[in-house]
């Protein structure tokens, strides 16, 4: 909701100092205004009493929702600060002037609700209430507010950022909160689908200004009425790649005996005595007897496959030197003839028939500046980003690197 790093709780207090200033610090109490204070407190409980209810039933609605999309990132943030209002309502009933803090926590709960309402709606949501920077973190520089702002709700798998406004009437700061949002999504460490910045959305209950809705449209920001809103009105996201690109490790477990029907039960005497020989084959054993990769059926969904020539050669080394008669005949005969051997040429091109799109020179020079990722790491990554083919790989932890290091690799 907020653009700066620190999201500021509501103000529970009533007037400002000055505003406080302009009147007397003891008032003089009247009989009819302690009686007029006595019948309201009465009404203000009540209503903080039922504000605490439904403080609850949205609780209830998150831990559901929660239950149905463990995946989404955050979800538990949510929860928290429902509970937190709920508890505020909570004291509110004791309160000696309960009804200072109904109409905050009151706005609070809506805000709420609507977050969770636009989780619940839009397609692909990734996260909610997640912060986004400018650049990946360091440990020797903090944030600053400017370099930090918090997305509602992050949909459309990372493409789409959504920013929930549960106000009858958009107030004027929408106009740079959702700015400061467009220029964040910009930065390199925040682009998604080899490269592309993320759309940045406003779903609010009321209404905007022509001026501000001008500012926003001249922005390429668009703006959902949550009271109709159709997730064709959202912006489109990009064909997905048809386009797979393999890395050494998936090439491996595209021939492996293992993967293919080797860790099966009852498990052969061959497939047993290669798991005894280190404790990386037995880690690879119990992994495809508890969870079966099967690739092959995952890449059938793409039109053409590629490797890098750098990747193709280590592969042949290896297979000709400990693989078994069975992985060579499965490559030789089954996916060698599938996939093409791709190679980016210097300015960023790249030669090979059937790839209409290519990236330009930075995304390329991205992924080669990575540091902690040799080279031969850093070959079929660089592939899959400038050929826009998305790429296989167990290799887990260059992906983390890469991300640490504000790569996000498809």
């Amino acid at each position: 909701m907020s653009a700066a790093l620190g999201r500021l709780p509501p103000r529970r207090s009533g007037l400002s100092s000055g505003s406080r200033s302009r009147s007397p610090l003891c008032p003089v109490a009247t009989s009819s205004s302690m009686r007029r204070s006595r019948e309201s407190k009465p009404d203000a409980r009540s209503a903080a009493a039922e504000l605490c209810s439904r403080c609850e039933l949205l609780v209830q609605r998150i831990e559901s929702f929660a239950l149905m999309r463990p995946d989404i990132e955050g979800i538990d943030k949510l929860a928290r600060a429902a509970l937190r209002e709920r508890d505020f309502a909570a004291s509110l009933i004791e309160s000696p002037d309960p009804a200072r803090g109904i109409q905050g926590c009151e706005n609070n709960l809506r805000g709420l609700s609507l977050e969770l309402e636009c989780a619940e709606w839009a397609p692909g949501v990734t996260a909610v209430r997640k912060r986004f920077a400018t650049r990946p973190p360091s440990l020797g520089a903090k944030f600053g507010d400017e370099e930090v702002v918090e997305v509602d709700v992050v949909a459309q798998e990372g493409l789409l950022w959504i920013e929930c406004k549960a106000e009858s009437v958009l107030s004027s700061n929408i106009v740079p909160q959702a700015l400061s949002m467009k220029r964040v999504s910009k930065a390199s460490c925040n682009r998604r689908c080899f490269g592309k910045a993320p759309k940045i959305v406003v779903y609010a209950t009321g209404t905007l200004g022509d001026i501000e809705a001008g500012f926003l449209s001249d922005a390429g920001i668009s703006v959902l009425s949550a009271l109709d809103a159709k997730t064709e009105y959202l912006p489109k996201l990009p064909s997905p790649t048809k386009m797979a690109n393999l890395d050494i490790t998936a090439l491996f477990a595209l021939v492996s005996e293992v993967t293919n029907g080797g860790a099966t039960k009852p498990i052969s005497e061959e497939i047993t005595s290669w798991a005894e020989r280190k404790p990386q084959h037995a880690a690879c054993l119990r992994a495809e007897m508890n969870e079966p990769l099967n690739l092959a059926a995952e890449l059938a969904g793409y039109d053409s496959l590629i490797a890098h020539p750098s990747v193709i050669e280590r592969f042949h080394d290896i297979l000709h030197t400990v693989g078994g008669p069975k992985e060579r005949q499965r490559w030789e005969e089954t996916w060698q003839p599938r996939i093409n051997v791709v190679s980016p040429r210097e300015d960023g091109d790249v030669k090979a028939e059937g790839i209409a799109e290519v990236r330009s020179l930075e995304r390329a020079a991205q992924v080669r500046s990575l540091s902690r990722l040799s080279p031969q790491q850093l070959d079929p990554f660089e592939l899959g980003e400038v050929a826009m083919a998305r790429t296989f790989t167990a290799n887990g932890r260059a992906v983390s690197s890469a991300a640490e290091q504000g790569v996000l690799l498809e």
